[in-house]
Formats: structure tokens, C-alpha cells, sequence
């Protein structure tokens, strides 16, 4: 007690209250960040999009277990901070928001520290000043300054942090976003991909999945030992020949080539089949086709689109005249009829049915026809026509002369 009457306590819980509004002024400006993790249901990871949208290019991935801070939220997508001055967007149906277990680990680090930090070392309390033996201060004195229940002057106990509310289940409309299981997590490739190396040195997925029975690029559900989902490009830089090959294990290949003259080649048998040269000529089984269809028989459309069959003696055998009788009796059982066909149902036609032809214009599978035989059996008609009209004119002519 001083000289003016004053009471002054030094005490431990004394210097703590002096001691206390530092650190209570800092835990007043300490606020918990939320921050963004995957929802339970997520198994492995959550992609990050470059924007709010599920067709943006993916620029990261949230592992199971992982946070990050959140800086936005943008109808049904979450903006979280990635590395630097990066930000990503991340699906609302596959994570949710919690308070940053960091930021309320120093919090309450910051409280704890305030309430039971122990005081180093009691500082010595100042000599009193002497007092005259005849009055003794007594012992009960301090007794308007309570010591033992210091309570009443502590801070506030800090208001808890409520608890975000659970973010409703999202509809099982939208597919899941979540990326494949990883291999491990230190490499930063998912499993069946094909490590690709990134601009910043690490690795990452490439477009060639493989599950060890098929492999897909550009697609990670391959339902052929290779599947390609886009266009493939094949460049002939160094060679003649540009091409796909396929060998069977008996030996013989199938193949399209495309050579230097723009000549495509489609093979079969390590034969060539089928040719289409720069001006859209095609040839069955002709290297060099000289009309817009052209066969190896000979038989071709021309580019008036008439099609011409090929009729050189030099093809032919077995050589004989068509008697007048038989092209006759051929004619006469000849049955035209209208008709559609059923692959063309607005069209009318007129022709003969192949099974109800004589077999002097029947084919062997009774089954189509030729109209050359038509012709020529109709020609043979009308030329013995023609003859008798001629022998009963010179009949007439020889009666008029009597």
C-alpha cells in the first residue's frame, strides 16, 4: 500500500490481466477462412475446371482428404484458390464448405494461450515502506481485491464458430465429376493413363488410357484393342506411301494406301481391289481406271452415266447363231409387268421377273437379268419379221405383175 492510500496487488493472475488485452485484441481479429473439400461420396478426387462449366478444360484435381481455400461461389460451382494467383472452379455436387481446421486450431491455440499460460517468474513486489511497529498493517488488508477468483476478469470465452449447414444431396441427374482412382498420389497420374509430362515438370494424364487389354485415346471406355476417338492422320514425309496395313497371321494383308500420284488403293488378299485416282475414277480390280466405274471385265459408266457392257469377241466363247424359233418362243413367253420395288416404294417400274423368264434369258440363280439377252432375243424376232414381210411384198409384187 503507498503512502496515498492505493492499493496495488502484484500477483500473478494480476500481471496476467495486464498481460492478456495484446492477445485479446489479436483473437478479436482472427477470423476462420472456409475452405473446400470433396463430399463423402466422392472415392477418389474431384476435377477442377478452368471455368464454371463441365465442358472447360480440367487444370487440377482435389484429392479425397485435401482442401483448398474457397474464394467464390457461382451457381452450383465453388471458385477455390490453386497455386500462386491461380484460381480453379469446382462442382458444388461433388464438395462441400467447412470452416479451415488451421485457422480454428489457432484460434483456439490463441485462447488457450490467453486463459492457462503460465507466468514465467513472479516479479518481486516493491519494499514496503516502513511503518511504525506500533501499527501493523494486518494480513486481512487486500481483502477488497480478490486474488483467488480472478473469473469475473478474464476474456470473454470466444463464441464458437457455428457449424456451416450441410449442403443439400444433390440430384442424381448430373454424371459424376470424380477423375479415376490414382496410382499414388505422388505422381500425380491417375490409374491406366499414360504418364505425360507437364509444362512445369510434373507429370500428369495423357490421352492414352490403357487397361491393360485395350488401350483408347481420347477415350478411357475402349471397346476394340485400340479405339481412337477423333480423326487419325497418316503423312507420307518420308516415303512414297502413306498407308494402313492389316496382316493376318496366315500372311496375307488388307490394306489402304495413298501414294505421292494421289492414288488411293484399298487391298485385300495382298491383292489390289479397289482404286480411286485424282479425278474420282474408280476401278474394280483396275490400277488405272480410264471412266468413273470401270471393271475388270471390261464393263464400265460412262460419263453420260450409260453403263456399257463389254462384248469383244476376244472375251468370248462357245460362239453360235440364235435360231428365229427359239428367240420366238423365248418372246412370246415373256410376261412384262409394273412393279415397285420394295427398297423404293414411290416408283413405278416395268420389266419381267426373273423366275417367270424362259431359260434362254434366265440367269443361273434365277434371281436378276440381263438385258442384253432381252435385246437379242427380240432382235432375232424382228429380223425374221422383217424377212417375211419382205418375201410376202415380193408375193404381192409378182401378182401385180400378172
Amino acid at each position: 500500500m503507498s503512502g496515498s492510500g492505493s492499493i496495488e496487488v502484484h500477483t500473478p493472475w494480476g500481471r496476467a490481466m495486464r498481460n492478456m488485452f495484446p492477445l485479446l485484441l489479436l483473437l478479436s481479429t482472427a477470423v476462420s477462412a472456409d475452405v473446400v473439400v470433396p463430399a463423402d461420396k466422392v472415392e477418389s478426387s474431384v476435377n477442377i475446371r478452368l471455368e464454371a462449366d463441365t465442358t472447360s478444360d480440367v487444370v487440377a484435381e482435389l484429392q479425397k482428404g485435401g482442401s483448398l481455400p474457397l474464394v467464390g461461389r457461382i451457381d452450383g460451382w465453388y471458385e477455390v484458390q490453386l497455386e500462386g494467383d491461380a484460381t480453379g472452379f469446382i462442382s458444388a455436387d461433388w464438395t462441400r464448405v467447412v470452416p479451415d481446421p488451421v485457422a480454428e486450431a489457432v484460434e483456439e491455440e490463441l485462447v488457450q494461450d490467453v486463459v492457462a499460460e503460465p507466468e514465467p517468474a513472479p516479479e518481486p513486489a516493491p519494499e514496503p515502506e516502513p511503518v511504525p511497529a506500533p501499527e501493523p498493517e494486518p494480513a486481512s488488508e487486500p481483502e477488497p481485491v480478490p486474488v483467488a477468483e480472478p473469473q469475473p476478469e478474464l476474456a470473454p470465452e470466444p463464441e464458437p464458430v457455428p457449424e456451416p449447414e450441410p449442403e443439400p444431396e444433390p440430384e442424381p441427374e448430373p454424371e459424376p465429376e470424380p477423375a479415376p482412382a490414382p496410382v499414388a498420389a505422388e505422381t500425380g497420374v491417375d490409374r491406366d493413363f499414360v504418364a505425360k509430362a507437364r509444362r512445369n515438370g510434373e507429370l500428369g494424364n495423357s490421352q492414352i488410357f490403357d487397361d491393360g487389354n485395350r488401350v483408347g485415346i481420347g477415350t478411357i471406355d475402349p471397346e476394340q484393342r485400340l479405339e481412337v476417338n477423333g480423326s487419325i492422320q497418316i503423312h507420307d514425309q518420308n516415303s512414297n506411301v502413306a498407308g494402313l496395313i492389316i496382316t493376318q497371321s496366315a500372311g496375307d494383308s488388307g490394306y489402304i494406301m495413298h501414294n505421292r500420284a494421289s492414288t488411293l488403293t484399298i487391298g485385300a488378299g495382298s491383292v489390289d481391289r479397289i482404286t480411286i485416282d485424282r479425278d474420282g475414277n474408280v476401278g474394280f480390280a483396275v490400277s488405272r481406271p480410264e471412266h468413273p466405274l470401270e471393271m475388270a471385265s471390261g464393263a464400265h459408266v460412262t460419263a453420260g452415266g450409260v453403263w456399257t457392257n463389254r462384248s469383244s469377241r476376244d472375251s468370248k466363247e462357245q460362239i453360235a447363231a440364235l435360231s428365229a424359233a427359239d428367240a420366238l418362243a423365248a418372246v412370246m413367253q415373256l410376261e412384262p409387268v409394273t412393279f415397285r420395288y420394295k427398297a423404293e416404294r414411290d416408283e413405278d417400274y416395268i420389266g419381267f421377273i426373273a423366275e417367270d423368264v424362259p431359260s434362254l434369258l434366265a440367269t443361273s440363280d434365277r434371281e436378276s437379268l440381263s438385258a442384253m439377252d432381252v435385246v437379242a432375243a427380240l432382235t432375232r424376232v424382228v429380223q425374221e419379221q422383217q424377212r417375211r414381210i419382205e418375201e410376202l411384198e415380193a408375193r404381192l409384187d409378182l401378182r401385180e405383175e400378172r
